[in-house]
């Protein structure tokens, strides 16, 4: 499987693609060679993404470890630009500047509706000499819609801001994309409103009542938008 004959729209594809091949090529190549009446499946193994209370900082040199040579595609810098410009509306007295535009996702529900969440990092416009940018600096999360009725409007913007807020003041969670969790509380069906199943560890949550999509943990419905 090479990456060229696959559908890698974002940036978040590529690591997953390759993130799959690393852990699942063994396992398949060993499938291959097997037997039908010598192969076995083991169980599901349940696991859950920890809470975490990362600064701003903190969530940079996390990337930054990571991918030492990654650069933000332009779905990440678009998502972030408009949740900022968002953010700083809707609080004039307390505007932000972009400083690093992290990782970002766009999926698609079972229903169709498109969502987008992203990571970003930013420091208040006005800064006194007194502060630091290591003071001031904010981890941010933002979740976006897709609104096909605006793409009729030549100057509309087509991925609607739902929320922006930081989640350096709070614990926050990694998506749960990657592994099985224990779900003990379901309202309905599959539906896991404490986490995001859409996105991976790598892109940090608020608590799951706060944002809308993402919530499926049947693991199905979700494909990059």
């Amino acid at each position: 499987m090479r990456e060229e004959d696959c559908d890698l729209l974002t940036e978040e594809d590529r690591l997953d693609f390759h993130a799959f091949k690393r852990k699942m090529g063994p396992a398949m190549r060993l499938i291959a060679k097997s037997r039908l009446d010598n192969t076995f499946f083991s169980p599901i193994q349940f696991s859950d993404t920890k809470e975490e209370h990362l600064t701003a900082e903190d969530m940079e040199a996390q990337i930054s470890a990571r991918f030492p040579h990654r650069k933000p595609c332009q779905q990440a810098k678009d998502f972030a630009e408009l949740a900022l410009a968002h953010y700083n509306e809707r609080n004039k007295t307390s505007g932000f500047e972009l400083v690093t535009t992290l990782l970002s996702n766009c999926f698609s529900e079972s229903s169709g509706d498109i969502y987008g969440h992203v990571n970003f990092t930013a420091v208040p416009r006005k800064q006194t000499a007194a502060d630091t940018a290591s003071k001031t600096k904010r981890l941010f999360f933002a979740e976006l819609m897709h609104t096909p009725s605006l793409e009729a409007y030549a100057r509309a913007q087509p991925m609607r801001v739902l929320r922006v807020c930081t989640i350096d003041d709070d614990f926050c969670y990694g998506g749960c994309y990657e592994i099985f969790r224990k779900i003990d509380d379901k309202r309905s069906d599959d539906m896991d409103y404490e986490r995001c199943h859409a996105c991976t560890d790598r892109i940090k949550h608020p608590n799951g009542q706060l944002f809308d999509g993402g919530h499926n943990s049947s693991r199905m419905p979700y494909y990059s938008a």
